[in-house]
């Protein structure tokens, strides 16, 4: 089921009641959570955690999505995953259940609107409502399968293959229906992990195609089909 945030002009109970781990917590755990949110309206762009920070608040994101990347010693970045509305990131979450430092980078993908638990609140809802176990819990299992689709994608899918795969996931609108991608090279490399020169190779390559056409920082997606046969990986031999 998708979140529906209950929107700027909504109480603050209403807003955390869109949350499923809020409704079943006992009164204690309900008092002690609203007492101790903070609303927080962050800008597109925003630096919200660096590698090796603390984490003093888990946010849980009502609109808009944070994106978790990590950057290699050469400064090439990777996009782990986003934080997307009713989540949490898990990364900050392990951090903050743990007294840990962040592993990772955390920014604003878009404008983003959050409610903001202190550490330590967090904390002691997590140790003593079973109902934000359970949330954190189906948080880390389905993230844990995102990561595992990105490993296996960069050890065995081509960078063509992943570009054409990354393309259609934000260009398809509905079935047949694309809209234009609005991103750079540069920015799109970094959420592939590689070089923009990487990226704007292939995409000259797949305009040269007639499978997209370029413009600046927009991506027009011209032919979904030919797209989504180059996103596929050909098929495994197998030995009988």
């Amino acid at each position: 089921m998708s979140f529906r945030p209950a929107g700027h002009d909504a109480s603050l109970t209403e807003r955390i009641a869109r949350f499923p781990f809020y409704a079943p917590l006992t009164p204690k755990g309900k008092e002690r959570l609203l007492k101790s949110l903070t609303v927080m309206e962050i800008a597109d762009g925003t630096q919200l955690l660096d590698e090796g920070a603390p984490c003093q608040a888990l946010l849980l994101v009502e609109a808009g999505a944070i994106r978790v990347f990590k950057v290699s010693p050469a400064g090439r970045e990777i996009t782990l995953y986003q934080v997307r509305p009713g989540e949490s990131c898990v990364l900050g979450t392990s951090c903050v259940v743990n007294t840990l430092s962040y592993p990772a980078h955390a920014v604003a993908a878009r404008r983003t609107d959050v409610l903001a638990v202190p550490a330590t609140v967090f904390r002691e809802l997590y140790d003593g409502e079973p109902p934000v176990r359970a949330f954190v819990m189906d948080l880390f299992s389905r993230r844990l399968a995102d990561l595992m689709l990105l490993v296996e994608e960069v050890a065995f899918r081509r960078m063509d293959e992943r570009l054409a795969a990354f393309l259609l996931e934000k260009g398809r609108m509905a079935e047949g229906v694309l809209r234009p991608v609005e991103m750079s090279h540069e920015e799109i490399a970094s959420h592939l992990g590689t070089a923009r020169e990487v990226v704007s190779r292939m995409l000259q390559q797949f305009a040269d195609e007639g499978l997209v056409r370029l413009e600046r920082k927009r991506i027009v997606l011209q032919k979904a089909g030919p797209l989504e046969k180059r996103s596929a990986p050909p098929p495994k031999s197998s030995l009988l």
